[in-house]
């Protein structure tokens, strides 16, 4: 028996796959294959171009109602006992394991954990304090110029916008113009490489021995892999993104194992997953390969924490309230086409209330477009 995973390609992600295929191969005999495809693919691309190819493949949650509709992937309930799901909910950080959950059924398992956060170096903060505030942010840029940073490669401009939006936006909107103002206000003063990196690609400048690296970054995907104690470089530290109120919201990220339509062994597949998203498994194996684990246990455990230099402990209060993002059929393509202009719009510096209309226009567009 033979089983294809494909991962995205960080060692976030390879690492730990790789690690577990090899467990399970000598412990069944199973022969798995880890291939990997870049993580702006794992953010846009349509699981139905790439479920052909594997067996298994790790998804972004929003993907859930397309998926559905399309029936490129099993849903795990109709493959795993009701009561192995239910342990691993029980044990998901936050809202990780039901993310996956649409329209009755489970089609994905989280192995992977994340949420935007912040991160700063404190080596090169020069004894101010770390921004907890919009306006701290700010000022922070407007004083010293280089200092922070953002990715605003299109798909993270758009989260990014979405988390601040979360926090300021009635229940039934989007996006706010407040929070509009705010990233609009805030692109004028990064550093301008922001517009060609994503959260790795920044995290790898951050961590750089560069004397030109900013210091911080108010939103990104957290990356434990930067903060361990054993990490190259300068090592990072992540922490509560600035807030415009009481509580700064946060877009859940993370990653969930799926099982395609396509495979020949999907039981097999399943019972891959379902192990690896283990506690057990996530502890040892996940975490000890530069994963990022999903299991709550590992995100509790002291002795976890101390192996990844304090990360879970410093953002497990933002992953616990994360914001959840739309999931039906409709949203894949309009987060991707949007953040597209997004990242324009904010490069050719155009005001926030066009920014905000444009963004709400073609929200309704996409709304209407939906089958009822």
């Amino acid at each position: 028996m033979a089983l294809r995973i494909l991962c995205w390609d960080h060692p976030r992600c390879v690492n730990p796959v790789r690690a577990a295929a090899a467990v399970w191969e000598r412990q069944h005999g199973t022969t798995i294959t880890v291939t990997a495809r870049p993580l702006a693919a794992f953010n846009d691309q349509p699981i139905s171009d790439i479920a052909r190819d594997a067996d298994l493949l790790f998804i972004d949650h929003p993907m859930v109602g397309t998926v559905a509709r399309e029936a490129a992937l099993l849903p795990l309930d109709r493959l795993l006992d009701a009561s192995v799901l239910e342990t691993l909910r029980a044990d998901s950080i936050g809202g990780s394991h039901d993310s996956y959950s649409w329209d009755g059924n489970q089609w994905a398992i989280a192995v992977d954990a994340a949420c935007q956060v912040a991160v700063v170096d404190d080596s090169r903060l020069d004894g101010r304090d770390v921004p907890h505030r919009w306006d701290d942010v700010l000022t922070l840029a407007r004083g010293v110029p280089g200092s922070v940073a953002l990715p605003l490669y299109p798909s993270d401009a758009i989260l990014s916008l979405l988390s601040i939006s979360a926090e300021l936006s009635a229940s039934d909107e989007l996006w706010a113009e407040e929070a509009v103002d705010i990233l609009v206000e805030l692109v004028r003063l990064v550093d301008q490489r922001s517009f060609r990196l994503n959260p790795p690609g920044l995290l790898d400048l951050m961590s750089s021995e560069s004397s030109d690296a900013p210091v911080y970054a108010p939103l990104l995907f957290g990356y434990t892999n930067y903060q361990r104690p054993e990490t190259r470089g300068r090592r990072l530290r992540f922490c509560q993104p600035p807030s415009v109120g009481e509580r700064p919201a946060a877009v859940l990220g993370g990653a969930g194992l799926a099982v395609s339509a396509a495979g020949k062994h999907p039981d097999e597949a399943a019972a891959f997953a379902a192990w690896m998203a283990g506690a057990d498994v996530q502890g040892t194996v996940v975490l000890g390969n530069d994963g990022q684990p999903a299991s709550r246990s590992v995100w509790l455990d002291p002795a976890a924490d101390e192996v990844v230099g304090g990360f879970f402990s410093g953002t497990r209060a933002t992953i616990e309230s994360s914001y959840l993002r739309p999931r039906a059929a409709w949203w894949p393509a309009y987060q991707e086409a949007a953040g597209i202009r997004l990242a324009e719009a904010l490069r050719r510096g155009e005001s926030a209330s066009a920014i905000h209309a444009d963004l709400i226009h073609a929200l309704d567009k996409a709304r209407d477009k939906e089958p009822t």
